[in-house]
Protein backbone atom coordinates (compact mmCIF):
# COMPACT_ATOMS: atom_id res chain seq x y z
CA UNK A 1 0.00 0.00 0.00
CA UNK A 2 1.78 3.63 -0.91
CA UNK A 3 0.68 6.80 0.91
CA UNK A 4 0.57 10.10 -0.29
CA UNK A 5 1.96 13.25 1.44
CA UNK A 6 0.05 16.08 1.68
CA UNK A 7 1.07 19.02 -0.46
CA UNK A 8 3.17 21.70 1.33
CA UNK A 9 2.05 25.18 1.55
CA UNK A 10 5.02 26.27 -0.41
CA UNK A 11 4.19 24.46 -3.16
CA UNK A 12 0.57 25.16 -3.10
CA UNK A 13 0.45 28.96 -2.82
CA UNK A 14 3.44 30.12 -4.91
CA UNK A 15 0.11 31.24 -7.62
CA UNK A 16 -3.26 31.14 -6.73
CA UNK A 17 -5.07 28.82 -9.49
CA UNK A 18 -7.98 27.58 -10.12
CA UNK A 19 -7.43 24.39 -8.44
CA UNK A 20 -5.71 26.36 -5.62
CA UNK A 21 -8.87 25.51 -2.84
CA UNK A 22 -8.57 22.16 -2.99
CA UNK A 23 -5.11 21.60 -2.47
CA UNK A 24 -5.98 24.24 0.57
CA UNK A 25 -7.70 21.69 1.86
CA UNK A 26 -5.58 18.77 1.28
CA UNK A 27 -3.19 21.18 3.05
CA UNK A 28 -5.48 21.32 5.87
CA UNK A 29 -6.65 18.03 6.12
CA UNK A 30 -3.86 15.42 7.44
CA UNK A 31 -4.46 17.61 11.12
CA UNK A 32 -8.16 16.82 11.10
CA UNK A 33 -9.81 13.99 13.33
CA UNK A 34 -11.44 12.33 9.80
CA UNK A 35 -9.13 13.52 6.63
CA UNK A 36 -11.52 12.18 3.94
CA UNK A 37 -14.56 13.18 5.92
CA UNK A 38 -12.92 16.70 6.11
CA UNK A 39 -11.94 17.06 2.73
CA UNK A 40 -15.74 15.47 1.19
CA UNK A 41 -17.51 18.46 3.45
CA UNK A 42 -15.21 21.03 2.38
CA UNK A 43 -15.54 20.12 -1.33
CA UNK A 44 -19.03 20.51 -0.79
CA UNK A 45 -19.07 24.02 0.39
CA UNK A 46 -16.95 24.88 -2.02
CA UNK A 47 -19.43 23.47 -5.17
CA UNK A 48 -21.55 25.25 -3.59
CA UNK A 49 -19.82 28.82 -3.27
CA UNK A 50 -20.71 28.33 0.64
CA UNK A 51 -17.68 30.51 2.16
CA UNK A 52 -19.24 30.62 5.60
CA UNK A 53 -19.55 27.04 5.75
CA UNK A 54 -16.18 26.19 4.14
CA UNK A 55 -14.12 28.10 7.38
CA UNK A 56 -17.17 26.68 9.97
CA UNK A 57 -15.89 23.14 9.01
CA UNK A 58 -12.06 24.45 8.99
CA UNK A 59 -12.57 25.85 12.61
CA UNK A 60 -14.75 23.13 13.92
CA UNK A 61 -12.09 20.37 12.83
CA UNK A 62 -9.60 21.98 14.14
CA UNK A 63 -7.80 21.92 10.93
CA UNK A 64 -5.38 24.75 11.51
CA UNK A 65 -3.20 23.24 14.14
CA UNK A 66 -1.60 21.71 10.82
CA UNK A 67 -0.49 25.07 10.17
CA UNK A 68 1.36 25.33 13.76
CA UNK A 69 3.62 22.02 12.86
CA UNK A 70 7.10 22.75 12.75
CA UNK A 71 7.51 21.30 9.57
CA UNK A 72 6.27 24.42 7.83
CA UNK A 73 8.10 27.60 8.52
CA UNK A 74 6.67 31.00 9.57
CA UNK A 75 5.79 32.36 6.01
CA UNK A 76 4.30 29.60 4.58
CA UNK A 77 2.14 28.89 7.63
CA UNK A 78 1.25 32.62 7.57
CA UNK A 79 0.83 31.90 3.53
CA UNK A 80 -1.88 29.45 3.67
CA UNK A 81 -3.59 30.77 6.46
CA UNK A 82 -3.94 34.08 4.53
CA UNK A 83 -5.48 32.50 1.73
CA UNK A 84 -7.87 31.39 4.06
CA UNK A 85 -9.00 33.90 5.00
CA UNK A 86 -9.66 35.91 1.76
CA UNK A 87 -13.19 33.47 2.13
CA UNK A 88 -13.94 36.09 4.82
CA UNK A 89 -14.50 38.24 1.86
CA UNK A 90 -16.69 35.64 0.22
CA UNK A 91 -19.93 35.40 3.14
CA UNK A 92 -22.11 38.36 2.37
CA UNK A 93 -23.38 38.08 5.55
CA UNK A 94 -21.21 41.13 7.63
CA UNK A 95 -22.53 39.55 11.45
CA UNK A 96 -21.54 36.19 10.23
CA UNK A 97 -18.29 37.69 8.78
CA UNK A 98 -17.10 39.42 11.86
CA UNK A 99 -18.28 36.64 14.01
CA UNK A 100 -16.30 33.90 11.71
CA UNK A 101 -13.03 36.21 11.69
CA UNK A 102 -13.42 36.23 15.99
CA UNK A 103 -13.65 32.68 15.52
CA UNK A 104 -10.64 32.06 12.91
CA UNK A 105 -8.17 33.92 15.67
CA UNK A 106 -9.29 32.10 17.93
CA UNK A 107 -8.55 28.84 16.32
CA UNK A 108 -4.99 30.00 15.62
CA UNK A 109 -4.68 30.21 19.84
CA UNK A 110 -6.78 27.05 20.33
CA UNK A 111 -4.32 25.26 17.70
CA UNK A 112 -1.31 26.08 19.54
CA UNK A 113 -2.69 24.55 23.19
CA UNK A 114 -3.99 21.38 21.02
CA UNK A 115 -0.16 20.99 19.38
CA UNK A 116 0.92 21.29 22.89
CA UNK A 117 -1.32 18.59 24.34
CA UNK A 118 -0.75 19.82 27.92
CA UNK A 119 2.64 19.35 27.70
CA UNK A 120 5.20 22.48 28.73
CA UNK A 121 7.92 23.32 26.30
CA UNK A 122 10.33 24.65 26.35
CA UNK A 123 11.44 28.44 26.29
CA UNK A 124 12.78 28.30 22.68
CA UNK A 125 10.35 26.47 21.33
CA UNK A 126 7.25 28.18 22.72
CA UNK A 127 8.87 31.28 21.66
CA UNK A 128 8.80 30.07 18.43
CA UNK A 129 5.17 28.86 18.63
CA UNK A 130 4.18 32.09 19.24
CA UNK A 131 5.82 33.93 17.06
CA UNK A 132 4.09 31.44 14.32
CA UNK A 133 0.76 32.00 15.71
CA UNK A 134 0.63 36.06 15.92
CA UNK A 135 2.05 36.05 12.57
CA UNK A 136 -1.05 34.56 11.28
CA UNK A 137 -3.29 36.35 13.24
CA UNK A 138 -1.67 39.46 11.99
CA UNK A 139 -2.36 38.42 8.65
CA UNK A 140 -6.09 38.05 9.41
CA UNK A 141 -5.41 41.06 11.41
CA UNK A 142 -4.20 43.13 8.08
CA UNK A 143 -6.57 42.52 5.46
CA UNK A 144 -9.62 43.67 8.14
CA UNK A 145 -11.03 47.20 8.21
CA UNK A 146 -13.39 47.31 10.94
CA UNK A 147 -11.94 48.95 13.65
CA UNK A 148 -14.32 46.83 16.45
CA UNK A 149 -12.36 43.43 14.26
CA UNK A 150 -8.95 45.05 14.00
CA UNK A 151 -9.02 45.74 17.88
CA UNK A 152 -9.99 42.51 18.87
CA UNK A 153 -7.44 40.86 16.58
CA UNK A 154 -4.72 43.28 18.17
CA UNK A 155 -5.76 41.99 21.35
CA UNK A 156 -5.32 38.27 20.07
CA UNK A 157 -1.63 38.96 18.96
CA UNK A 158 -0.73 40.81 22.06
CA UNK A 159 -1.86 37.48 23.82
CA UNK A 160 -0.20 34.93 21.40
CA UNK A 161 2.72 37.04 21.13
CA UNK A 162 6.13 36.12 22.45
CA UNK A 163 7.61 38.29 25.38
CA UNK A 164 10.63 39.47 23.01
CA UNK A 165 7.64 41.31 20.51
CA UNK A 166 6.30 43.00 23.39
CA UNK A 167 9.48 43.76 25.10
CA UNK A 168 9.67 47.78 25.45
CA UNK A 169 13.07 49.54 25.92
CA UNK A 170 14.30 49.20 22.49
CA UNK A 171 15.23 51.41 19.87
CA UNK A 172 11.99 52.08 17.27
CA UNK A 173 12.06 49.70 14.62
CA UNK A 174 13.84 47.10 16.31
CA UNK A 175 10.04 45.02 17.13
CA UNK A 176 7.13 46.10 15.53
CA UNK A 177 4.17 45.01 17.44
CA UNK A 178 6.43 46.90 20.30
CA UNK A 179 6.27 50.45 18.69
CA UNK A 180 2.60 49.70 17.48
CA UNK A 181 1.50 49.22 21.45
CA UNK A 182 3.41 52.79 22.40
CA UNK A 183 0.36 54.66 23.86
CA UNK A 184 0.59 57.45 21.16
CA UNK A 185 0.86 55.24 18.53
CA UNK A 186 -1.77 53.41 19.57
CA UNK A 187 -3.99 56.07 19.77
CA UNK A 188 -3.59 57.84 16.58
CA UNK A 189 -4.59 54.27 15.18
CA UNK A 190 -7.51 53.92 16.90
CA UNK A 191 -9.02 57.16 15.33
CA UNK A 192 -7.94 56.02 12.20
CA UNK A 193 -9.88 52.69 12.55
CA UNK A 194 -13.38 54.28 14.07
CA UNK A 195 -11.90 56.57 16.90
CA UNK A 196 -15.50 56.53 18.85
CA UNK A 197 -17.14 54.03 17.27
CA UNK A 198 -15.03 51.18 19.13
CA UNK A 199 -16.36 49.17 21.72
CA UNK A 200 -15.54 50.15 25.24
CA UNK A 201 -15.60 46.13 25.97
CA UNK A 202 -13.21 45.83 23.03
CA UNK A 203 -10.76 48.37 23.80
CA UNK A 204 -10.43 47.29 27.49
CA UNK A 205 -9.92 43.35 26.67
CA UNK A 206 -7.36 45.30 24.23
CA UNK A 207 -5.72 47.34 27.19
CA UNK A 208 -5.81 44.12 30.01
CA UNK A 209 -3.75 42.39 27.33
CA UNK A 210 -1.03 44.47 26.99
CA UNK A 211 -0.92 44.99 31.26
CA UNK A 212 -1.50 41.10 31.47
CA UNK A 213 1.87 41.44 28.39
CA UNK A 214 4.09 43.76 30.54
CA UNK A 215 3.43 41.09 33.67
CA UNK A 216 5.16 38.27 30.90
CA UNK A 217 8.06 40.92 30.35
CA UNK A 218 8.59 41.56 33.78
CA UNK A 219 8.85 38.18 34.59
CA UNK A 220 11.46 37.36 32.01
CA UNK A 221 13.64 40.16 32.32
CA UNK A 222 13.19 38.79 36.35
CA UNK A 223 15.45 35.45 35.77
CA UNK A 224 18.45 37.52 34.12
CA UNK A 225 21.39 39.25 35.08
CA UNK A 226 20.09 42.98 36.50
CA UNK A 227 22.38 45.09 35.04
CA UNK A 228 21.35 48.45 33.51
CA UNK A 229 19.92 47.44 30.28
CA UNK A 230 18.21 44.97 31.99
CA UNK A 231 16.72 47.80 34.68
CA UNK A 232 16.22 50.07 31.69
CA UNK A 233 14.17 47.79 29.73
CA UNK A 234 12.28 46.80 33.29
CA UNK A 235 11.84 50.49 34.02
CA UNK A 236 9.94 50.71 30.45
CA UNK A 237 7.95 47.53 30.73
CA UNK A 238 6.91 49.19 34.28
CA UNK A 239 5.50 52.27 32.47
CA UNK A 240 3.83 50.62 29.78
CA UNK A 241 2.17 47.85 31.89
CA UNK A 242 0.38 51.23 33.82
CA UNK A 243 -0.22 53.30 31.13
CA UNK A 244 -2.49 50.45 29.98
CA UNK A 245 -3.69 49.82 33.70
CA UNK A 246 -4.93 53.31 33.49
CA UNK A 247 -6.40 53.16 29.56
CA UNK A 248 -8.20 50.38 31.09
CA UNK A 249 -9.87 52.48 33.65
CA UNK A 250 -10.84 55.51 31.68
CA UNK A 251 -13.17 53.32 29.73
CA UNK A 252 -15.55 53.68 33.13
CA UNK A 253 -16.72 57.28 32.71
CA UNK A 254 -19.99 56.28 35.15
CA UNK A 255 -18.53 55.24 39.14
CA UNK A 256 -22.33 53.59 39.41
CA UNK A 257 -21.28 50.91 36.57
CA UNK A 258 -17.54 50.09 38.38
CA UNK A 259 -17.12 46.53 38.16
CA UNK A 260 -14.72 44.01 40.17
CA UNK A 261 -12.27 44.45 37.26
CA UNK A 262 -11.93 48.01 37.76
CA UNK A 263 -12.09 47.92 41.40
CA UNK A 264 -9.15 45.30 40.92
CA UNK A 265 -7.08 47.29 38.54
CA UNK A 266 -7.43 50.45 40.59
CA UNK A 267 -5.80 48.80 43.06
CA UNK A 268 -3.07 47.72 41.34
CA UNK A 269 -2.37 51.19 39.53
CA UNK A 270 -2.59 52.60 43.38
CA UNK A 271 0.24 50.21 44.43
CA UNK A 272 2.29 50.36 41.73
CA UNK A 273 1.84 54.44 41.82
CA UNK A 274 3.05 54.73 45.33
CA UNK A 275 5.80 52.10 44.34
CA UNK A 276 7.10 53.60 41.45
CA UNK A 277 6.55 57.35 42.01
CA UNK A 278 9.45 58.47 40.32
CA UNK A 279 9.57 55.98 37.36
CA UNK A 280 5.97 56.58 36.17
CA UNK A 281 6.20 60.36 37.06
CA UNK A 282 4.56 61.36 33.90
CA UNK A 283 2.54 58.34 33.50
CA UNK A 284 0.24 58.74 36.35
CA UNK A 285 -0.74 62.51 36.69
CA UNK A 286 -4.12 61.87 36.11
CA UNK A 287 -4.77 58.72 37.94
CA UNK A 288 -7.03 60.58 41.17
CA UNK A 289 -9.46 61.78 38.75
CA UNK A 290 -10.59 57.96 37.58
CA UNK A 291 -13.61 57.75 39.06
CA UNK A 292 -12.57 54.18 39.77
CA UNK A 293 -9.57 55.18 41.77
CA UNK A 294 -11.73 57.49 43.29
CA UNK A 295 -14.05 54.81 44.58
CA UNK A 296 -10.78 53.61 46.54
CA UNK A 297 -11.96 56.58 48.98
CA UNK A 298 -14.72 53.90 50.51
CA UNK A 299 -13.33 50.52 49.76
CA UNK A 300 -9.61 51.06 50.78
CA UNK A 301 -10.08 54.00 52.00
CA UNK A 302 -5.83 53.78 54.06
CA UNK A 303 -4.86 53.03 50.00
CA UNK A 304 -6.27 56.31 48.45
CA UNK A 305 -4.54 57.98 51.61
CA UNK A 306 -1.55 57.11 50.67
CA UNK A 307 -1.40 57.67 47.23
CA UNK A 308 -3.17 61.31 47.58
CA UNK A 309 -0.26 62.23 49.11
CA UNK A 310 2.20 60.77 46.88
CA UNK A 311 0.52 62.36 43.86
CA UNK A 312 0.31 65.88 45.82
CA UNK A 313 1.31 65.82 49.59
CA UNK A 314 4.78 66.19 50.92
CA UNK A 315 6.62 64.54 53.09
CA UNK A 316 5.13 66.00 56.64
CA UNK A 317 2.07 64.65 55.08
CA UNK A 318 3.51 61.10 54.74
CA UNK A 319 5.17 61.36 58.20
CA UNK A 320 1.85 62.18 59.51
CA UNK A 321 0.24 59.48 57.54
CA UNK A 322 2.58 56.93 59.18
CA UNK A 323 2.07 58.31 62.68
CA UNK A 324 -1.57 56.65 62.56
CA UNK A 325 -1.88 52.79 63.82
CA UNK A 326 -4.45 52.21 61.54
CA UNK A 327 -2.79 53.57 58.11
CA UNK A 328 -0.05 52.35 58.91
CA UNK A 329 -1.57 48.26 58.11
CA UNK A 330 -1.37 49.44 54.20
CA UNK A 331 2.35 48.75 53.67
CA UNK A 332 2.35 44.69 55.05
CA UNK A 333 -1.46 44.57 53.21
CA UNK A 334 -0.19 45.37 50.02
CA UNK A 335 3.55 44.67 50.08
CA UNK A 336 4.82 48.75 49.46
CA UNK A 337 8.44 48.52 51.62
CA UNK A 338 7.95 51.63 54.10
CA UNK A 339 11.78 52.71 53.36
CA UNK A 340 11.32 52.90 49.87
CA UNK A 341 8.14 55.39 50.36
CA UNK A 342 10.04 57.86 52.77
CA UNK A 343 13.39 58.04 49.85
CA UNK A 344 10.90 58.81 47.26
CA UNK A 345 9.00 61.28 49.71
CA UNK A 346 12.09 63.03 50.09
CA UNK A 347 12.52 63.54 46.35
CA UNK A 348 8.78 64.47 45.40
CA UNK A 349 8.72 67.01 48.13
CA UNK A 350 12.40 68.78 47.11
CA UNK A 351 10.70 68.57 43.43
CA UNK A 352 7.57 70.44 44.80
CA UNK A 353 9.49 72.77 46.73
CA UNK A 354 11.67 73.43 43.37
CA UNK A 355 8.44 74.07 42.07
CA UNK A 356 7.76 77.27 43.94
CA UNK A 357 11.25 78.39 44.56
CA UNK A 358 14.18 79.48 41.89
CA UNK A 359 16.27 79.64 44.76
CA UNK A 360 16.31 77.30 47.58
CA UNK A 361 18.73 77.83 50.78
CA UNK A 362 20.42 74.65 51.89
CA UNK A 363 18.54 75.50 55.28
CA UNK A 364 15.25 75.10 53.34
CA UNK A 365 15.94 71.86 51.81
CA UNK A 366 17.06 70.84 55.59
CA UNK A 367 14.10 71.78 57.08
CA UNK A 368 11.61 69.90 54.47
CA UNK A 369 13.55 66.81 54.21
CA UNK A 370 14.52 67.21 58.31
CA UNK A 371 17.87 66.20 57.31
CA UNK A 372 21.15 68.05 58.41
CA UNK A 373 22.94 70.69 55.91
CA UNK A 374 25.30 68.73 55.07
CA UNK A 375 23.33 65.76 53.28
CA UNK A 376 21.72 68.50 51.12
CA UNK A 377 23.70 68.76 48.50
CA UNK A 378 23.28 64.58 48.23
CA UNK A 379 19.60 64.59 48.12
CA UNK A 380 19.82 67.44 45.11
CA UNK A 381 22.04 65.03 43.32
CA UNK A 382 19.63 62.15 43.27
CA UNK A 383 16.71 64.46 42.63
CA UNK A 384 19.04 65.93 39.60
CA UNK A 385 19.79 62.46 38.62
CA UNK A 386 15.74 60.65 38.62
CA UNK A 387 15.38 63.77 35.76
CA UNK A 388 12.42 65.34 37.51
CA UNK A 389 14.49 68.75 37.89
CA UNK A 390 17.45 70.34 37.17
CA UNK A 391 19.89 72.76 39.08
CA UNK A 392 23.13 73.89 40.35
CA UNK A 393 24.52 73.96 43.75
CA UNK A 394 26.48 77.35 45.08
CA UNK A 395 28.07 75.84 47.39
CA UNK A 396 29.45 79.29 48.88
CA UNK A 397 26.06 80.56 49.69
CA UNK A 398 24.44 77.58 50.21
CA UNK A 399 21.87 77.38 47.86
CA UNK A 400 20.55 75.23 45.03
CA UNK A 401 19.06 77.25 41.72
CA UNK A 402 16.26 75.54 39.93
CA UNK A 403 17.07 75.95 36.38
CA UNK A 404 14.16 73.67 35.46
CA UNK A 405 11.64 71.33 37.63
CA UNK A 406 8.91 69.06 36.92
CA UNK A 407 5.62 70.02 38.58
CA UNK A 408 3.62 67.40 40.58
CA UNK A 409 0.29 68.81 39.68
CA UNK A 410 -0.96 71.56 37.75
CA UNK A 411 -4.12 73.50 39.30
CA UNK A 412 -5.61 77.21 40.21
CA UNK A 413 -1.93 77.68 42.30
CA UNK A 414 0.24 76.66 39.13
CA UNK A 415 -1.48 78.54 36.65
CA UNK A 416 -1.82 81.92 38.90
CA UNK A 417 2.10 81.28 39.52
CA UNK A 418 2.72 80.80 35.73
CA UNK A 419 1.48 84.01 35.24
CA UNK A 420 3.46 86.19 37.54
CA UNK A 421 6.39 84.47 35.86
CA UNK A 422 5.27 85.54 32.26
CA UNK A 423 4.30 88.53 33.22
CA UNK A 424 7.92 89.27 35.18
CA UNK A 425 9.49 87.81 31.84
CA UNK A 426 7.51 90.31 29.90
CA UNK A 427 8.58 93.35 32.02
CA UNK A 428 12.04 92.34 31.46
CA UNK A 429 12.14 91.43 28.09
CA UNK A 430 10.20 95.03 27.75
CA UNK A 431 12.77 96.64 29.60
CA UNK A 432 15.90 95.66 27.38
CA UNK A 433 13.45 96.53 24.57
CA UNK A 434 12.94 100.47 26.28
CA UNK A 435 16.81 100.19 26.61
CA UNK A 436 18.15 99.16 23.06
CA UNK A 437 15.50 101.75 21.92
CA UNK A 438 16.92 104.66 23.70
CA UNK A 439 20.40 103.64 22.85
CA UNK A 440 19.43 103.51 18.90
CA UNK A 441 20.72 100.17 18.55
CA UNK A 442 16.84 99.18 17.18
CA UNK A 443 15.04 101.58 15.44
CA UNK A 444 11.28 102.22 17.58
CA UNK A 445 8.21 100.56 16.08
CA UNK A 446 5.58 102.22 14.00
CA UNK A 447 3.11 104.27 16.29
CA UNK A 448 5.64 104.59 18.71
Amino acid sequence: MTTTSPPHPSSTLVNISDDADPRLIRVLAPSTPNPSSFESACASAISNGDAAGLLRTVISNGAIAGLLQSGYTIDEAVSAFSLLTVYLNRVGDAKVERELCGALAEAVDKAGQQKNGGVVREEEEEGMMREKQSAMVAALFNLRSNGNEKVKLLTKIVELADVSALSPGEARGVCALADMLDASTLKASLVLWGGDGIDSDELRALYEAVAKGMDRVLARLAKGEEDKATVMKSNAAKERKQTYMLLFLETYKDASKLDAKATSYAREASIYAIREPINLFSTQRRILTLPAVSALQKSQPALYDLLKIFMEGKLQDYRDFTAMPDKMTVFATFKINEDQCMKNMCLLSLVSLAGEHEEIPYSAIASTLNVPEDNVEQWVIRAVSSGLMEAKMDQLRKVVLVERCAVRQFGKKEWGALKVRLDTWKANVKGVLDALEKSGAVAPEDGQ
